[in-house]
């Protein structure tokens, strides 16, 4: 049984087809910029309540962390995406080069949390809340296409 070829038309329009719909599973997969605002708001809160409300954060703080978590593993999972109701997701590959920027980024955070408690800087979570804060919000829904559409191109 032989199968027709393709004319270069026909495989020319298949591929396009093949690409469009790859850009729409990840527009389907991205948040709202209202909840990456929001997070942003969440991490200037938060921010904002460790340094002026100690005694909340120890009464409350491991509590929110680890619903915030549950949320984000739910998230990630097929069965919590439906229940967001988030069921498209594509699958994005695990990049060496961009493992290692991470571990880079982790621990240059890690570094600047040791100096500001080590320099004992003055109001340094409000500051770090309100910086963490405008780089999510700001640059997250950017960051968030960027992943997206480079794992769907994959």
């Amino acid at each position: 049984m032989t199968t027709p070829t393709p004319t270069p038309e026909q495989a020319q329009q298949a591929l396009d087809d093949v690409g469009r719909r790859q850009t729409q599973t990840a527009e389907a997969a991205t948040h709202s910029r209202w909840a990456w605002i929001a997070s942003g708001a969440l991490l200037v809160v938060w921010g904002v309540l460790v340094d002026q409300q100690p005694q909340f954060m120890r009464d409350w703080g491991t509590t929110i962390v680890l619903m915030l978590l549950a949320l984000s593993l739910l998230a990630n999972t097929r069965f919590g995406g439906s229940l967001l109701r988030r069921p498209v997701r594509p699958r994005v590959p695990r990049d060496a080069r961009s493992m290692v920027w991470n571990g880079v980024v982790i621990v240059l955070m890690a570094v600047g949390a040791w100096l500001l408690v080590r320099l004992e800087v003055p109001h340094a979570t409000v500051w770090a809340g309100v910086a963490g804060g405008l780089l999510v919000a700001g640059v997250g829904p950017w960051w968030q296409r960027r992943v997206l559409a480079r794992g769907a191109m994959r």
